[in-house]
């Protein structure tokens, strides 16, 4: 269920990581391959030249070296342009506020709405909200709640009261019904994109030092 992961750039565009070779282990170019080939003419004995076939045969492997050499640039650019493409296009989402699953708060000067579904009623629903070191600092007590879409309104004050900085806080329900069994409670995050970045030759939209996978926005605003 993880769409969010954690990353120390938090704004702007990073340049695109160094492509692997897809070549895999270094071979013989086709400059070295044809070197070779001319040397082995030179060298040939003339009382008794290359057999024809082994030329051929020869010949047809120069051509498919040179073939793939080409075919792995040309792919090697069109990936490389393709991946440019996609981080720019993705530079309109800046500024725009996605929904996505996990339990993440991006909490700034105004207060946090935290989102969750619960699988069916519940006698109590207690909030749990935790900072980056995972101390809760503050507990909130929902009451009795029924199944479905519920949200809770955080003044980003802990349990004393006290504001709390900007930045990211982590929250957990836990609901039991009327016969103290767990209730399931499925938890959403509202976020903030504010760049993007790209991991794994993929870009990637970035909300504060999250990082989120374009596949598991729920909603756009």
């Amino acid at each position: 269920m993880a769409t969010i992961s954690s990353t120390g750039n938090q704004t702007g565009v990073s340049a695109p990581t160094n492509r692997a070779d897809l070549t895999g282990a270094k071979q013989m170019g086709r400059d070295d391959f044809l070197k070779l080939l001319v040397t082995q003419l030179k060298n040939q004995d003339p009382l008794k030249p290359m057999d024809n076939t082994e030329f051929v045969a020869e010949l047809a492997q120069f051509s498919q070296l040179d073939q793939s050499t080409r075919t792995v640039s040309l792919l090697e650019k069109s990936i490389g342009n393709q991946t440019a493409s996609m981080q720019f296009g993705m530079l309109a989402m800046i500024g725009r506020t996605v929904q996505v699953e996990g339990a993440v708060i991006q909490l700034g000067t105004d207060p946090a709405t935290l989102n969750y579904a619960l699988d069916r009623g519940a006698s109590s629903v207690r909030i749990s909200i935790a900072n980056q070191n995972g101390q809760v600092v503050r507990s909130i007590d929902a009451g009795s709640q029924e199944a479905g879409v519920q949200q809770i309104q955080w003044d980003g004050r802990n349990q004393n009261g006290a504001l709390m900085p900007a930045g990211t806080y982590h929250y957990s329900i836990t609901a039991v019904d009327n016969r103290g069994a767990a209730v399931a409670a499925a938890t959403t995050s509202t976020l903030k994109i504010t760049g993007v970045r790209t991991e794994g030759d993929q870009p990637r939209l970035v909300a504060g030092d999250q990082v989120i996978d374009q596949s598991a926005i729920l909603e756009l605003h």
